[in-house]
């Protein structure tokens, strides 16, 4: 009988650290720090609730290239990362790149440069698993919804 007891206090705790560890709309075991470590695409971006093409914006405008559909985001475990884009023909790679999870507050925050332009934000995680990443925030008075797959599997 007292093994019994012991067995269902050890489930119920299983149970009561997997449903903690959990983050909003996905998630698993695996801390978010890890989980985020990928190479990230892109694949839809909404500003101000309408999807980003070119017929919305200039896809050329030096200010969205950090936003746009197939921009490339490499996220590497020590807080560093790598961006890059096609620009005019070319692929851009970004300077000073750093990110940083709160989960607490279940925020990541970016910090780059892409094209000689200056972004620092402060995202809202609303999924992020092994192969989605859902992040939203304002950025000069624009509210940003970027859509990422992973294209590796870690």
């Amino acid at each position: 009988m007292k093994s019994y007891k012991s067995a269902l206090i050890l489930l119920i705790s299983i149970v009561a650290f997997t449903c903690a560890s959990c983050f909003p709309e996905g998630g698993s075991l695996i801390e978010p720090d890890y989980r985020i470590v990928n190479l990230w695409s892109v694949s839809h971006a909404y500003c101000d609730h309408v999807e980003v093409d070119s017929t919305t914006f200039d896809t050329d405008d030096i200010y969205y290239q950090g936003f746009m559909p197939s921009t490339l985001y490499y996220i590497y475990a020590d807080h560093v990362m790598n961006i890059h884009c096609y620009y005019h023909g070319q692929i851009r790679q970004s300077t000073f790149s750093t990110w940083v999870i709160d989960k607490s507050e279940k925020t990541l925050a970016l910090d780059f440069t892409l094209l000689g332009r200056h972004y620092a934000f402060t995202a809202d995680l609303r999924k992020l698993t092994k192969r989605e990443m859902i992040i939203e925030f304002n950025d000069e008075g624009h509210q940003w919804r970027l859509v990422m797959n992973a294209q590796t599997s870690y």
